[in-house]
């Protein structure tokens, strides 16, 4: 099961909603940006969730709007939901970590170039921790628990990823030699890149 698929059976768990709901409640949680959810791609996701009978349309009409669908989540969907909710909690996933790869091969950009990258990087996470500060006082009292959990874990993992970042860019700036050659199979260990004292 997708995780666009899981992000509207929980959605609608909550309430039944028409898709432009959906893809407000998306958006307002920044489920696009941590859990990677496309918004594009949520009415073709309802017209599959009915098709497996895990949801059910319904019209609704209000004043002189036109009509819309509103869907509601089955037993079925229900169930899924439970289950795949118990699977990602258990699940040690891995997932795609570009920075790290970034770090891996961080000798094949000049040290400038990189330096100039990872200051920009500390900026936006800044930013967005600071954002997301903003966010926990808002909303603390205001929202059910795990969702304000989610605010605190994301907090908790910028301020890691902040201090990392620090130690990473001091790090950059004091190695001596700033060439990948070293890494290739026939060097010895005495051409490591070394951090001066």
């Amino acid at each position: 099961m997708s995780k666009s698929e899981i992000a509207i059976l929980g959605l609608l768990a909550e309430c039944p909603m028409h898709g432009y709901q959906i893809h407000q409640q998306i958006k307002e949680r920044e489920m696009d940006y941590w859990a990677k959810i496309k918004l594009p791609s949520i009415y073709s996701t309802l017209t599959r969730l009915v098709e497996q009978g895990l949801i059910t349309p319904g019209k609704e009409k209000v004043g002189n709007t036109p009509e819309r669908t509103v869907y509601a989540l089955t037993p079925d969907g229900r169930e899924q939901l439970g289950e795949q909710v118990q699977a990602f909690l258990r699940e040690d996933d891995h997932p795609e970590w570009l920075l790290g790869l970034g770090v891996a091969f961080i000798c094949g950009a000049p040290r400038e170039k990189v330096l100039e990258a990872l200051q920009l990087r500390r900026q936006n996470l800044e930013k967005h921790l600071q954002t997301l500060a903003q966010e926990a006082v808002a909303y603390k009292d205001k929202i059910p628990f795990n969702w304000y959990m989610l605010i605190e874990h994301a907090q908790k993992h910028m301020q890691f990823d902040l201090d990392w970042l620090a130690q990473l860019i001091d790090t950059v700036k004091k190695v001596e030699r700033w060439t990948p050659e070293w890494q290739c199979p026939e060097c010895t260990a005495a051409t490591l890149p070394t951090i001066a004292e």
